[in-house]
């Protein structure tokens, strides 16, 4: 009796610990941000770019904890 007992006990301790996978199908992820050549003339042009590229870099990394239930 005692055998089986801890041969549950070991099932039961290995299926909690085991890893979960997602297996709901992901959302649409945000559109791809790309900077075309010329667009940036001057360091005011510059500045602007990388604050959009912040916001996308956000919008992603929101994007990503929503699908993975992280904060």
């Amino acid at each position: 009796m005692d055998k089986i007992l801890f041969l549950f006990l070991i099932i039961f301790f290995t299926s909690c610990t085991t890893v979960k996978y997602v297996t709901v199908p992901l959302s649409l992820p945000p559109e791809l941000y790309s900077i075309t050549e010329g667009q940036i003339k001057t360091q005011k042009d510059l500045f602007k770019e990388y604050q959009k590229t912040l916001k996308k870099i956000n919008e992603w990394e929101a994007w990503y904890s929503i699908q993975t239930n992280t904060n």
